[in-house]
């Protein structure tokens, strides 16, 4: 059995909000992003979702609100007991799964970066989607490590294109989303102090250095900054890209 499928139970976010200071950027982008996204491609006529990588199912209330009949598919078990599927994306798929009828919509939503197969992920996907179907799909592309040792990729756009392309899914939409103040933030976040010896000296200047990165970070997440000055740099937080069979 592979080592995927003994992937520990852990509890997965269930709404989207930061618990950590490194999500205080990322995570209501995501949040916001995928309701836009949502709301924008939704269609009457498009009924079957499937939640690829659910975990905690943060995404389930908004899609049964707008109609979607909810399919969750994931590596392991939640502790809700709540994934109508077991498996992993990028290995043969459940056979109950492909007995299924194919869905309008997939979600796969910071999923990709976990998955260490993306040749056969991306087939999946493209097999399990109906024609004019649509997959939303996002992944970090500035974030630390996370879920280790399962986190693999810090894939571009330009990836997603690549692989989607090459399993017969065009790219409808795709954004490069969080500036490059949510890239500053997430990364004093990530970061802590320490003095380089004992010296009373480094000392000092640790202590220094730790208020400053703190203040820095508090700035940033009121957005006080933001609002007036705009920092340009060409890295970003967050790959959002919506396929279309």
């Amino acid at each position: 059995m592979s080592n995927d499928i003994l992937r520990e139970v852990i509890q997965r976010r269930e709404v989207y909000t930061p618990h950590w200071p490194t999500e205080e950027f990322i995570v209501p982008i995501l949040r916001s992003k995928l309701e836009e996204i949502l709301d924008n491609y939704y269609s009457p006529e498009k009924l079957n979702a499937l939640d690829v990588g659910c975990g905690g199912q943060p995404l389930r209330i908004k899609l049964e609100a707008l109609g979607y009949k909810y399919t969750g598919f994931d590596i392991t078990q939640n502790i809700t007991n709540t994934v109508d599927f077991i498996g992993a994306i990028d290995r043969d798929l459940p056979q109950e799964v492909l007995n299924l009828d194919k869905f309008d919509l997939i979600v796969c939503t910071e999923v990709l970066e976990h998955v260490a197969n993306w040749e056969q992920a991306f087939f999946n996907l493209s097999k399990l989607t109906s024609p004019n179907g649509i997959i939303i799909i996002t992944c970090p592309h500035f974030l630390q490590l996370h879920e280790e040792p399962h986190d693999y990729w810090r894939p571009t756009l330009y990836a997603i294109d690549y692989y989607a392309r090459k399993n017969g899914l065009s790219v409808i939409y795709q954004e490069k989303a969080g500036d490059a103040w949510d890239v500053l933030g997430t990364l004093l976040a990530s970061c802590w102090t320490f003095p380089a010896s004992i010296n009373f000296v480094d000392r000092l200047f640790t202590k220094v250095v730790s208020i400053i990165r703190a203040g820095m970070f508090k700035i940033i997440k009121s957005r006080f900054l933001q609002k007036k000055v705009k920092l340009m740099g060409p890295l970003y937080l967050l790959n959002i890209a919506i396929l279309k069979k």
